[in-house]
């Protein structure tokens, strides 16, 4: 699910089902839901991430870290990421 806005595409969740991971169907998704944002003039995409989830996958993506709140939750951190699209 995600919003263009300011020539920015947020992303503010991106869910897929346990048993269907590794199939490709998040980068799909991901490539997409970029594809579109294109498409209405956006120049790049963001999101934000926690710890325990998927940062290496963004990064895959070509997602770079662009700010970090530590210690949220308490011993973790939530990580800003950012690509031009």
């Amino acid at each position: 699910m995600g919003q263009c806005a300011y020539e920015w595409l947020h992303i503010e969740a991106v869910v897929v089902p346990e048993d269907a991971r590794g199939k490709g169907l998040g980068r799909a998704l991901m490539q997409q839901a970029e594809a579109i944002a294109a498409s209405h003039g956006c120049t790049g995409a963001w999101l934000g991430t926690l710890a325990f989830q998927a940062r290496g996958f963004y990064e895959k993506l070509g997602y770079s870290l662009f700010g970090e709140l530590e210690n949220f939750p308490r011993g973790g951190s939530y990580f800003f990421m950012r690509k031009e699209i």
